[in-house]
């Protein structure tokens, strides 16, 4: 029996959603981490998809934890720098730089600001999969 999917709930905190954005300091700098916007999205739409793709892999529900997000940027490590990069308005050298602590706290404040549109992307392929039998399993041989 199939499982209707909820949507992640907006936060309660309407100024969040109003301006997400997060300011960071990572070592000599400090940088500004932002929502990925339409544009963007389409420009780096390979590496949203990779990404997407495996999330969708990880979870039945939606729900992605931290151990799950480290597995699929650690399976897209390229697709995930040129992410931070770009959300950070960074170069992929600087990236490329950081402590692990601080491409940790990189990667950790960009999930913050970016979860819900990769969600929706994973919420919505899960959905669709559960409303296409023929997509969720192998066909049945003919009578």
């Amino acid at each position: 029996m199939a499982r209707k999917v909820q949507r992640p709930k907006p936060p309660a905190d309407e100024l969040t959603v109003l301006q997400p954005n997060r300011m960071l300091p990572l070592g000599d700098r400090t940088v500004t981490v932002r929502e990925i916007g339409f544009f963007e999205s389409l420009r780096l739409h390979a590496q949203i998809a990779a990404l997407v793709a495996d999330l969708i892999e990880q979870t039945d529900d939606g729900n992605i934890d931290l151990g799950r997000l480290h597995r699929v940027c650690a399976q897209h490590p390229e697709a995930t720098v040129e992410l931070l990069a770009q959300a950070s308005d960074q170069s992929v050298e600087f990236v490329h730089s950081l402590s692990a602590a601080h491409g940790d706290l990189l990667l950790l404040t960009f999930w913050a600001v970016n979860a819900d549109f990769f969600l929706q992307r994973v919420i919505a392929a899960l959905e669709l999969r559960r409303a296409d039998p023929a997509t969720t399993g192998p066909a049945s041989s003919p009578p």
